[in-house]
């Protein structure tokens, strides 16, 4: 296996509960050959006294003298970016983890897929104590762009790698608010051309905790404009490519059909979530806002009914 390949692995960072947990779990790697990007989003919390213990030159630390802020929180990915000499590049949260292996089987599927622009690691996703919780799905080892966009599954930024180079040539990270689903298109941006490839091994560690962007509800009506500017997206997208063999051909007309089914279960997935967590006030406030945001009453009953089981029953 080569060893020239460089890997960037930057950590957007803001948090410091986990933010050792994160750094280590990189520094663990068996494949030598890699930077550490860290970029403090002006945190309020004390990141330098994590950071300055280590002495490692593979670690670059960086502060933004402006809060990107949550809602922007893409921006300081794309800062990450910037920042960033390797090959290949893993944006990972700041209370993620790699496991030991990640970056050398990284290089091994690289060195089999050269031509690509985007990998994959098979992830899981463990609690706050760094306990498995599960193994996410199995995915084949390489993938059309259309197989990624049609088939569902549970990824997270950190599951991605790219090149370098054609992630800035793209414009960095496509940039929705709070980076919901800007994961999914920049991945969906970069597999255009050539597929992805994924790792059969876990190679990524996704923490499951209520501290998160994906568990605030307070910017729930933020996420379902990014939704639908997600779903906007794939239309123009799909429009505009065409497919090269009968299989594809296929996914892309499945896609087509299923784009409107996928923007009202994911923005009653939200919804419904949002109820459930606050049950009388959020019922009663979706039951103002629903005409707002499109949401038809059944819909709104079903949200409602399921949110009864979920949280009651």
């Amino acid at each position: 296996m080569t060893k020239d390949i460089i890997f960037s692995v930057t950590i957007p960072a803001y948090k410091d509960r986990y933010l050792k947990e994160a750094i280590d779990s990189v520094l663990a790697q068996t494949y030598h050959n890699f930077e550490v990007i860290i970029v403090n989003d002006a945190s309020p919390y004390d990141l330098d006294s994590i950071v300055y213990k280590y002495d490692d030159q593979r670690i670059h630390y960086f502060k933004n003298k402006k809060n990107c802020g949550a809602k922007d929180v893409v921006d300081n990915w794309n800062i990450c970016l910037s920042y960033a000499t390797g090959d290949y590049l893993i944006c990972m949260g700041d209370d993620d983890k790699l496991t030991p292996r990640c970056l050398h089987d990284f290089a091994e599927l690289i060195m089999k897929y050269p031509n690509l622009d985007l990998y994959h690691a098979r992830s899981e996703i463990i609690d706050d104590h760094s306990n498995l919780v599960c193994v996410l799905e199995e995915r084949p080892e390489w993938e059309s762009v259309y197989s990624l966009m049609y088939n569902p599954r549970n990824s997270h930024l950190g599951d991605f790698l790219f090149k370098t180079e054609t992630l800035r040539k793209n414009g960095g990270f496509y940039k929705l608010p709070y980076g919901w689903q800007s994961d999914d298109i920049t991945a969906f941006i970069a597999a255009a051309s050539h597929g992805m490839a994924n790792t059969q091994e876990v190679g990524f560690q996704y923490r499951g905790n209520g501290q998160s962007i994906s568990h605030d509800l307070s910017c729930i009506e933020d996420k379902i404009e990014a939704v639908r500017t997600s779903v906007t997206w794939r239309k123009n997208f799909i429009a505009s490519q065409c497919a090269d063999n009968p299989e594809d051909s296929r996914l892309a007309e499945l896609i087509k059909q299923d784009v409107a089914k996928y923007e009202q279960r994911e923005v009653d997935d939200m919804v419904e979530f949002d109820i459930r967590k606050k049950f009388f006030s959020r019922s009663c406030f979706w039951f103002y806002a629903r005409k707002k945001h499109n949401i038809s009453f059944s819909r709104y009953i079903r949200c409602t009914l399921k949110a009864i089981k979920n949280r009651f029953i």
